[in-house]
């Protein structure tokens, strides 16, 4: 797992609980979980490259994106994998260095080539079977904290996490 450093996320189903709410008007709602957010950041700050490709378009998943400091999100994407496979060759990246984490069947083929494949525990079955790591926790629930947190330790780089929200500022 030392050869990872780009973690590519769903969002639907894993950064949240799936549920997408319309209103009458061309409104739509979705519930992030702010400690998933946190170690996003953390794992930001840290060098990790964190890349979001949905199948769904959402305004709220730009702003989200943007306030976690996710520079990089593809929205609409039927394809992941086709999609993901160009982008890898644009930027270098292989799937040697991927952390990818989703729930569904269009999560299904890039993770299983990915190095590191990780799930919340409502994950589809297929995805299951195919993850290194199903989270204790439900999308939207925490799954994806865990599950950066258990990549972070296994890399050695959690306690550089700890240590940036308990050293004293001078």
């Amino acid at each position: 797992m030392k050869e990872i450093n780009t973690i590519f996320l769903d969002v639907d189903g894993t950064l949240t609980d799936g549920r997408v709410y319309l209103d009458n008007g061309k409104n739509e709602f979705k519930s992030f979980n702010v400690k998933d957010g946190l170690m996003l950041v953390a794992a930001i700050k840290l060098g990790y490259d964190v890349i979001i490709m949905t199948g769904r378009k959402s305004e709220v998943v730009a702003r989200r994106a943007a306030e976690l400091g996710i520079e990089e999100y593809y929205q609409g994407v039927r394809d992941k994998k086709n999609a993901l496979e160009k982008l890898m060759r644009e930027k270098g990246i292989t799937y040697g260095n991927l952390a990818y984490l989703g729930d569904d069947l269009n999560d299904l083929a890039v993770m299983k080539e990915a190095r590191f494949a990780g799930c919340p525990r409502d994950a589809a079955a297929e995805v299951k079977e195919v993850s290194d790591l199903i989270s204790e926790f439900k999308g939207g629930e925490g799954a994806v904290r865990e599950i950066l947190t258990h990549l972070l330790k296994a890399r050695g780089d959690y306690h550089k996490v700890i240590e940036g929200f308990t050293e004293k500022e001078n």
